[in-house]
């Protein structure tokens, strides 16, 4: 899994576009994303062509935007020829939600949604950071294990077998950990984590 894209994600706030045709839906997602002060959500179509990630419950098919469809309908969305990096049910919740689209930001795709949750936690519950001239990098707990055992050459299937967790799981953290480190690949993840400090060999 690597990323495709170099989003404005990684200079800044998040820029989120709720394209949703349900009043309700709408309502629902503004309320799950309100209180991350890592997004700026905007609801105005017009804006999409400056989002890094547009949320949908239908095709946007002249945008090329990445896109998150919520639906759950038996007949599925009608992607039509968007980018869609992702289908999240309506039920999906604010931590889901919130890990989904910082993935598809750094311009990953979703396959499964297992995993995602806490991918993402807030900076009160990390437990690496580095503030440096290159830019601040905060690392979960579990992101944490993840480059140590990236950095002692640890496959998918190990890194799940290690840490006790699904390989789904196991790919979304590495991705994660290779969004935040800005790295093109585990190698280069690896080198600027022992780099800014974040891993001791």
């Amino acid at each position: 899994m690597t990323p495709d894209r170099d989003h404005s994600a990684s200079r800044g706030k998040i820029a989120v576009c709720i394209a949703i045709s349900d009043p309700a839906l709408v309502r629902r997602v503004a309320s799950l994303l309100a209180s991350d002060s890592r997004l700026k959500v905007c609801f105005d179509l017009n804006d999409a062509p400056d989002a890094d990630v547009i949320l949908a419950d239908h095709a946007l098919p002249s945008l090329p935007q990445p896109v998150i469809i919520i639906d759950d309908s038996e007949r599925g969305p009608d992607a039509g020829d968007a980018d869609v990096r992702a289908i999240l049910p309506r039920t999906v919740d604010a931590d889901l939600l919130r890990a989904a689209v910082m993935i598809v930001a750094a311009g990953f795709a979703i396959s499964e949604v297992d995993g995602l949750r806490g991918l993402f936690d807030e900076p009160s519950r990390v437990t690496r950071s580095l503030d440096i001239d290159e830019g601040e990098i905060t690392l979960t707990a579990r992101e944490g294990e993840v480059l140590d055992l990236l950095a002692h050459g640890a496959s998918n299937k190990i890194i799940a077998r290690e840490l006790k967790i699904s390989i789904h799981t196991a790919k979304f953290h590495v991705a994660s950990v290779l969004a935040k480190l800005g790295a093109r690949n585990r190698s280069d993840a690896v080198a600027i984590g022992v780099r800014r400090g974040l891993i001791l060999l």
